[in-house]
C-alpha cells in the first residue's frame, strides 16, 4: 500500500516539476500548429536527434517489466502486456504527436537551433544524462517524502472521514425531509 502511494506521489510530484519548469519561462503557446507533413520536418529532425525512437522502445520494455516485477500473476501475459503500450504509446504511434507537441512552443529556426545543439558535444551530453538527471530527481523526491507518507496517509484518511461524514448528514438531511 505504502510503496503505490509513493509511486502516486512520486509520479504526481514529477510530472508537476516537469510542467512547472516547462512553465518558468514565457512561450507563445498560443502559437498555430501547423499539421501538414513538410511544416512538422524541423520537429522530426529533432526527434531523430535526441534519438526517441530508442527511448521510447526502451520505455515500453521497461514499462512493462516494472508491471511484471510489481504483480508477478502478470508474468504469463507479459507479451500481451508489451503489445498493450506498443498498440497504445509505440514511436510509430506518438511521433506525429510530439512533432506536434514541439512545433506548438518553438518555430521552425528554433527547432533547427535546438537540433543543432543536440549535434555538439555538450548537446550529446545533456541526451545521455537528461533521463539519469529525471531518475535522479524521483529518487530525490521519494527520499525527502518517505519519512512523511505517514502524515500524507492521516490526512488523506481524514479527508475520506470527513466526506463520509458530510455525505451522511447530506443523507440524514434528505431522509427527515421525506
Amino acid at each position: 500500500m505504502v510503496k503505490k502511494l509513493l509511486l502516486a506521489i512520486t509520479l504526481i510530484f514529477a510530472s508537476s516539476a516537469l510542467y512547472a519548469e516547462g512553465n518558468n519561462t514565457e512561450v507563445n503557446s498560443t502559437k498555430k500548429i501547423e499539421t501538414k507533413s513538410d511544416s512538422l520536418e524541423p520537429a522530426y529532425k529533432l526527434l531523430d536527434e535526441m534519438g526517441l525512437k530508442k527511448v521510447y522502445e526502451n520505455a515500453i520494455d521497461g514499462y512493462t517489466k516494472r508491471l511484471v516485477q510489481a504483480n508477478s500473476n502478470f508474468k504469463p501475459i507479459e507479451g500481451k502486456i508489451k503489445d498493450f503500450y506498443k498498440k497504445y504509446v509505440s514511436w510509430d504511434i506518438m511521433k506525429k504527436d510530439l512533432a506536434k507537441l514541439y512545433s506548438k512552443f518553438y518555430t521552425a529556426d528554433e527547432l533547427e537551433d535546438i537540433t543543432n545543439f543536440y549535434k555538439t558535444k555538450t548537446g550529446k551530453k545533456v541526451l545521455a544524462t537528461m533521463g539519469k538527471i529525471a531518475y535522479e530527481g524521483q529518487m530525490l523526491t521519494q527520499k525527502r517524502l518517505r519519512p512523511h507518507l505517514n502524515e500524507l496517509k492521516k490526512m488523506l484518511d481524514d479527508a475520506m472521514v470527513s466526506k463520509t461524514k458530510d455525505k451522511n448528514k447530506k443523507s440524514d438531511k434528505k431522509e427527515s425531509k421525506k
